[in-house]
């Protein structure tokens, strides 16, 4: 019987008639496990601490390269650009002298022999350059501002003229120099010697904290950035008024020119972030009394010049009245504190002062701003011109 028509053939017999056939599919089998464990290898490499490392052709530099943390290290032998496609964030550009039509146009190529290796808080630790404006949001605190930018909180009180108890209010615009220091204007007088001399600071950091080459880049009148190890605040006192014989706030008023206040309507503002009223506007209470038992900051209700400031003996304590122009004066009673003097200009929303229990009030919990707009004289309810 022909039994090997019927029956498959032997291994052997299968191995003897496609040896080549098989021999390719391993090999394409193989060139499959290789592409795969490659691709998986380059997606695990995308570790956050790493944005992007690539080693070619440096066998002596590569293994330490890679060991060092927080490392930023490019060797090239030609211009290259290389970024990180998966983070917008992290670029590293290498300056080209030659064509820029040059350079491939595929960010991700890398030419020659390239070292390269990069980590998140390379950028974070870079130190700025230059003076930023920075716009105070709900909630901020010196402290907060001044870590979040690296600097002391010195530095802000001293740059931006606030104390300890200043209440920053939302919007207000500080200057925070880029690093713990003070600001210097360029005189026509100084010298880089004499500044060096009279800060007790090196040329190194004074150039690197002013982010040049050299002290003739500074023109007369530039502000210049002093860095120092420490910001000594200038002794402050408890209020800026002297103080009379009976220990309170002397008086002081000035006499605004009428060229100086406006002729147009005047805008107002509710002068303080509480809105509880705890005492209307009547004939015989001749403003609103506002308060939540605490000493909240009180703001300029519009733009004008204090004709008063100080401790008043009629009952209302310390005490500030605005001239905003148009017939408008404003006035603000019972303050604990003034931060503004008589004859000073004011703007709308300005801190003037901070609420408090002085002169004729009853009680430690008669915190609160007696808050009074005056119209020719005349004191009105200045619920027709504010809402809480």
């Amino acid at each position: 019987m022909h039994t090997r028509t019927i029956l498959p053939l032997s291994i052997s017999d299968y191995v003897n008639r496609f040896s080549l056939e098989l021999v390719i599919l391993t090999i394409a089998l193989l060139a499959v496990i290789t592409n795969f464990y490659i691709q998986n290898n380059a997606n695990a490499s995308s570790d956050q601490s790493i944005i992007f490392s690539f080693i070619k052709n440096h066998p002596g530099i590569n293994t330490s390269l890679i060991a060092t943390k927080q490392t930023s290290t490019i060797n090239a032998q030609t211009d290259q650009l290389v970024t990180d496609t998966n983070s917008s964030s992290s670029k590293i550009v290498l300056a080209s002298t030659v064509d820029n039509s040059a350079l491939h146009t595929d960010p991700t190529t890398i030419q020659d022999d390239v070292a390269v290796k990069t980590n998140p808080a390379d950028t974070e630790s870079f130190s700025r350059s230059g003076i930023t404006k920075y716009q105070v949001a709900s909630g901020d605190t010196v402290i907060g501002i001044a870590s979040s930018f690296g600097i002391s909180p010195q530095t802000i009180m001293m740059e931006n003229k606030i104390s300890e108890d200043s209440i920053l209010k939302p919007g207000q615009e500080l200057t925070i120099l880029p690093t713990t220091g003070i600001t210097h204007t360029i005189t026509s007088g100084d010298t880089l010697s004499a500044l060096l001399k009279k800060y007790s600071i090196s040329e190194e950091s004074f150039l690197d904290a002013n982010n040049i080459e050299s002290f003739d880049d500074l023109a007369v009148g530039a502000v210049a950035v002093i860095p120092l190890n420490n910001v000594t605040l200038p002794a402050s006192t408890t209020t800026k008024f002297v103080k009379d014989t009976s220990n309170q706030i002397a008086l002081k008023q000035s006499t605004t020119p009428a060229s100086l206040l406006g002729s147009g309507p005047v805008d107002f503002m509710w002068p303080t972030p509480v809105r509880t009223i705890t005492q209307g506007f009547s004939s015989r209470h001749t403003g609103l009394d506002i308060s939540d038992s605490k000493m909240e900051p009180i703001y300029a209700a519009a733009d004008g010049y204090v004709e008063i400031s100080g401790y008043q003996s009629n009952g209302y304590g310390n005490t500030i009245v605005i001239n905003h122009g148009s017939g408008f004066k404003t006035r603000y009673g019972h303050a604990s504190e003034l931060y503004v003097t008589a004859g000073e200009h004011v703007t709308k929303g300005q801190l003037i002062a901070k609420q408090g229990h002085t002169g004729r009030v009853r009680g430690v919990t008669g915190i609160h701003l007696h808050f009074e707009i005056i119209k020719n004289g005349v004191r009105v309810n200045p619920l027709l011109y504010v809402k809480p």
